[in-house]
């Protein structure tokens, strides 16, 4: 057995199939295979049953996975050694839901691109709660999430700000509240949502339903700019963070709609798993993403 092929069981697992883990590795598919196939025979066993297109870990190799990490973290580390400042290299996989991504995560991907230039940065955006397993199947070695405080004793977090969450409509939109002369009634408005699985969305659905609210009916759209387009040309209504819709409300271009009761809290936080090897390409991500989060809390509080 060989480094190369943990890391290449390690992509297969990430990236659900030995197409894409060949294209993220720059092999040939037939080198994926290989590579695979010199673990399987080495532990005298399959690692994955394939089912078509799709794969699953066998239990053999549910019980490799673990260990694959710690091989692949003691290999960082080892890499690492001689590793400082500007010439600090290695892999930084990081997780985050498209709202912090837009609004938060630019100024910190920038200061840290421009001080580790070596340090290969691999970013995806999912839902929070795809976004937290990431953690644990070691497709992310850190994770942003938008979700009341997590309570996890497998992970670390830092909670970096209190997010509030607003609903929006146009300025000409007849909903000016939804306060206790709407509950157990359906309203005109459209709500406009993104993925199920959104905690926000999850939220303000959980909201509506206490009180016996339905909207007329409901619209997903893939992305934030796409809801917020859509609410401003009058479409319907939107649940969304504040940052996301600051400017447009600042500018007119959309209008708070109060909510009786108000939402649970939800912080934007940032997870690792509490036993993942803390990298010096993860330390330094972790140090910056503190400092920028400080500079968050001052900008809300106009310190």
């Amino acid at each position: 057995m060989e480094i190369r092929h943990f890391v290449t069981f390690n992509k297969v697992i990430e990236t659900g199939s030995f197409t894409q883990a060949a294209e993220h590795l720059g092999y040939t598919q037939s080198t994926v295979t290989s590579h695979i196939q010199a673990l399987e025979e080495h532990l005298g066993a399959p690692l994955f049953d394939r089912m078509g297109r799709k794969i699953r870990l066998t239990d053999i190799g549910k019980k490799l996975l673990p260990y694959t990490q710690e091989i692949l973290d003691t290999y960082g580390k080892i890499e690492s050694i001689t590793s400082d400042g500007e010439d600090m290299r290695g892999e930084l996989k990081i997780a985050a839901p498209e709202s912090l991504t837009v609004y938060r995560l630019e100024p910190i991907l920038r200061e840290y691109r421009k001080k580790f230039p070596h340090v290969s940065i691999s970013l995806s955006n999912a839902t929070c709660g795809d976004n937290k397993r990431a953690i644990f199947n070691g497709s992310a070695d850190i994770a942003f999430v938008m979700l009341p405080q997590l309570q996890d004793s497998d992970l670390i977090v830092h909670s970096l700000l209190d997010e509030p969450i607003v609903l929006v409509g146009s300025p000409d939109c007849s909903l000016n509240n939804l306060d206790k002369s709407y509950e157990n009634q359906k309203i005109s408005e459209c709500l406009i949502a993104n993925e199920k699985e959104c905690s926000y969305r999850t939220m303000f659905e959980k909201y509506l339903g206490e009180r016996g609210i339905v909207p007329s009916h409901t619209m997903e759209l893939w992305s934030i700019e796409a809801m917020k387009r859509c609410v401003m040309s009058g479409l319907g209504m939107a649940c969304l963070p504040l940052m996301t819709v600051n400017d447009e409300i600042k500018e007119g271009r959309l209008k708070i709609i109060p909510c009786v009761g108000g939402f649970k809290q939800i912080f934007s936080q940032v997870a690792y798993h509490k036993n993942k090897w803390i990298s010096p390409a993860l330390s330094m991500f972790i140090d910056i993403t503190l400092k920028h989060a400080r500079d968050w809390s001052c900008a809300e509080t106009t310190c």
